[in-house]
C-alpha cells in the first residue's frame, strides 16, 4: 500500500468536502476576515493535497534510494504541515477557539520545511 498516495488522495477529498462546506454552509456564520482565513487555508489544503500525491505517484519509481527516502521525508512534512497550518484555522472557525490559532505559524514553518526536503532532494546526485 502507497501510504504517501493514500494521504493525498484522502487530504484532496477532505479539501473538497471542506471547500463545500465552507461554501453552503460556514460562510453564512462566519465574518469576513474568518472567511477569508478559510479561503486560504482551503486553497493550501488544496495544493498541498496535489503535491502529497504527486510525490506519492513518483516515489515507487525512484531507483536512487536516498532520493526515495528524502521525497518521503518531504511528504510526511508537507502532511504534518497541512494539518497544521489548514485545520487549525478550519478547527478555530468552526469551534471559535480561537486560541488553535497558535499552531497556524507553526504548520506554515513545517510546510516551509517540506520544501526543503523537496531542495535537498533535487541536489542529491544521481547514482
Amino acid at each position: 500500500m502507497n501510504k504517501i498516495l493514500l494521504s493525498g488522495a484522502i487530504l484532496g477529498l477532505l479539501s473538497v468536502l471542506m471547500a463545500a462546506y465552507v461554501d453552503h454552509s460556514l460562510s453564512l456564520t462566519l465574518e469576513s476576515q474568518a472567511r477569508h482565513s478559510v479561503s486560504i487555508a482551503v486553497r493550501y489544503h488544496q495544493l498541498y493535497a496535489i503535491v502529497i500525491t504527486i510525490i506519492g505517484l513518483i516515489t515507487p519509481l525512484q531507483a536512487n534510494q536516498r532520493m526515495k527516502s528524502w521525497l518521503i521525508r518531504s511528504a510526511y512534512v508537507f502532511i504534518v504541515g497541512i494539518l497544521l497550518f489548514s485545520f487549525s484555522i478550519y478547527l478555530a472557525s468552526v469551534t471559535s477557539v480561537l486560541g488553535l490559532l497558535h499552531f497556524t505559524p507553526i504548520g506554515g514553518v513545517i510546510l516551509m520545511l517540506g520544501w526543503g526536503c523537496l531542495i535537498r532532494t533535487a541536489l542529491l546526485k544521481m547514482k
